[in-house]
């Protein structure tokens, strides 16, 4: 075999052998990169895919964090409605004696059922309250632990320069069907965490 390769070869013209002897370079340098291509591209493949699993991985552990923080914000939401508010009209009367307002008028309106939970909704009338005193009441009852929210506020002011307003105010809650219902001397109640920023109590679930 090597005699007559040899042979071969040796019956070439100068020119010939030049010819092979370049197409021989390039096949070897045609090897050579394979050899370093192949694995570089590979590894390169594998990092693109690590990071990729990485970045997935960062999404789920993000995600987890938000849906964790969803379920205790639910938690605290429904744990809202683990005592019921007393009587809203009495409750109302409260705030208001003992910010030194007179309720004139208390209207209850129709209980709703909503699911799980039966809406009481109630409406009030203070006349002839400062501004401030007004402002307190209302503070006291949005601020209060029970869920009891503000479904409406009507402010009427006839007399220019004076600090005396006649306020309607709708006030709203929802009681949970096996609730605990609130002492029946449970006046106003201490300021609880409210959640969402909005005025009355969060939708119940």
């Amino acid at each position: 075999m090597r005699d007559r390769l040899q042979k071969t070869w040796q019956g070439f013209s100068a020119r010939e052998r030049r010819l092979v002897s370049a197409l021989g370079g390039v096949m070897i340098f045609l090897i050579l990169f394979l050899l370093y291509y192949v694995p570089t591209s590979a590894i390169a493949a594998l990092e693109e895919e690590n990071e990729g699993i990485a970045s997935v991985l960062a999404d789920i552990d993000r995600a987890e964090a938000r849906l964790a923080l969803r379920a205790a914000e639910a938690e605290a939401a429904e744990r809202r409605y683990d005592v019921r508010a007393p009587a809203l009209g009495s409750f109302i009367e409260a705030s208001a004696t003992e910010n030194g307002v007179t309720v004139q008028q208390v209207t209850s309106q129709p209980e709703v059922e909503e699911g799980r939970f039966r809406r009481r909704h109630v409406r009030a009338t203070m006349p002839n309250v400062s501004l401030r005193n007004a402002m307190h009441v209302l503070a006291e009852l949005e601020g209060s632990a029970y869920p009891i929210g503000l479904e409406r506020i009507h402010v009427e002011h006839f007399s220019h320069g004076s600090d005396q307003f006649n306020f309607e105010i709708g006030v709203i809650t929802f009681d949970r069907a096996g609730s605990a219902a609130a002492s029946a001397d449970a006046g106003v109640a201490p300021a609880g965490p409210r959640g969402g920023g909005l005025a009355g109590p969060p939708p119940p679930p």
